[in-house]
């Protein structure tokens, strides 16, 4: 979860371009301004030939999704009917609320903020890989990041086995944290960090403060 392509993703434009293959991007999660730019993506120096998107582009105020695409295959639909009609496409509620939601972005230098802000989150996590003995690696761009729970960071061995997690360990670790205030999921043996795009600084260190007692909580009594 969360582990950033640093490197490979122009090889997989490349190998796209050299076998006549589309390149897709899925955005849902990590597209308007997640990661510090508009689509993750920009932080890789490839451009796509189809982008999927959705939550950020409203915030989740109001339900949209959407497929983005190159101007070839735009092209292609100038002579070639597209039979896709849905129910709800083009809502204009929805709609309207993507533009306002993105015009806010701009308007208040989201962008640059994540990346201020992303940085903090960065140190923090880094901190806690340092500090706790159930911490087998952090992942993290922008403010889209997770904490990977082991049983030993010498064999990387998961907190909770592979698809199963039958002492309910990551529920009573969630638990401690919304307990706290800090509301979050998991996946597997990973605890997603990914706050809200505005949060302050002073609100994000109070928050990793809460993470960094509850995992104190898990070396001592989980491992």
């Amino acid at each position: 979860m969360i582990i950033p392509p640093k490197g490979y993703l122009p090889g997989v434009r490349k190998v796209c371009d050299e076998f006549g293959v589309l390149m897709i991007c899925d955005e849902v999660m990590a597209g308007w301004a997640r990661t510090g730019k508009m689509f993750a993506f920009e932080n890789f120096d490839v451009i796509p030939d189809i982008v999927t998107f959705a939550k950020g582009v409203t915030c989740g105020y109001v339900q949209l999704g959407g497929v983005a695409v190159s101007k070839k295959i735009a092209e292609y639909f100038d002579d070639h009917m597209l039979s896709c009609g849905l129910t709800y496409s083009g809502h204009p509620l929805a709609c309207a609320a993507g533009v306002a939601c993105v015009n806010y972005y701009n308007r208040h230098h989201i962008l640059e903020h994540v990346v201020e802000t992303g940085k903090v989150l960065g140190e923090a996590l880094e901190k806690l890989k340092a500090e706790h003995v159930c911490v087998g690696d952090v992942r993290y761009i922008g403010l889209f990041s997770a904490v990977e729970l082991v049983k030993s960071k010498k064999t990387k061995e998961p907190i909770v086995p592979y698809g199963k997690d039958p002492d309910g360990i990551m529920g009573k670790i969630l638990g401690m944290l919304k307990d706290r205030g800090f509301a979050t999921y998991s996946h597997e043996n990973m605890i997603m960090v990914a706050p809200p795009l505005i949060i302050t600084e002073e609100q994000l260190r109070e928050e990793m403060a809460v993470l960094d007692q509850v995992l104190s909580i898990v070396d001592e009594e989980f491992l």
